[in-house]
């Protein structure tokens, strides 16, 4: 994950942080019961659990929902300092923001068939840790991505970006449901 700039890493107790300010209702009208919580920031409430025990980190947006809902700031969930990884990327022209969908709805497609990265690794030929990379908007450079055949003949600063690769163009796109990798014939 990384934090904005001037946060070098998240408070060990962030866990109980987020319950804490769920318990008390911050930012909401009374307080919010794991399940109700989970579903409006879009995890299930198992994985409310390990977070709020701290037996697991938040996802980016996972955090960014949670300090939406509470109305809260970084300085709340994370401790000041310099962190030696570079700034994330924020998408600031049409491609970045085009690329920036195209991760989002590869994880959301990926999520909605029921898959784990590693199946969708067996299905593609890509490795996990690249697919990964890609979800989070960090794969900017990778060969899955391309120019829309229909676009290449205008300026580059408007052409429209695609996924290159098949499998991830049908995953992202929500189309015809690919047979799922332990399915053998």
């Amino acid at each position: 994950m990384r934090l904005p700039p001037g946060y070098a890493r998240l408070k060990d107790n962030l866990g109980q942080i987020i319950r804490a300010h769920r318990l008390a209702g911050t930012g909401t009208d009374a307080p919010l019961p794991p399940k109700v919580f989970a579903h409006r920031v879009g995890i299930s409430r198992v994985t409310l659990s390990r977070i709020e025990h701290d037996r697991a980190w938040p996802r980016s947006e996972t955090l960014e929902a949670i300090i939406d809902i509470f109305g809260i700031d970084w300085s709340d969930v994370a401790e000041p300092g310099v962190t030696r990884s570079p700034p994330r990327r924020i998408p600031d022209t049409l491609q970045d923001l085009q690329r920036d969908t195209l991760c989002r709805a590869l994880r959301a497609g990926r999520i909605a068939l029921g898959w784990r990265l590693s199946d969708l690794s067996r299905y593609s030929s890509i490795s996990a840790s690249q697919l990964s990379r890609i979800e989070r908007g960090q794969g900017g450079k990778s060969a899955v991505f391309g120019w829309h055949p229909d676009y290449l003949a205008i300026e580059i600063q408007d052409r429209v970006i695609i996924f290159t690769h098949p499998i991830l163009a049908n995953v992202a796109g929500g189309g015809v449901r690919p047979i799922h990798p332990s399915y053998q014939k």
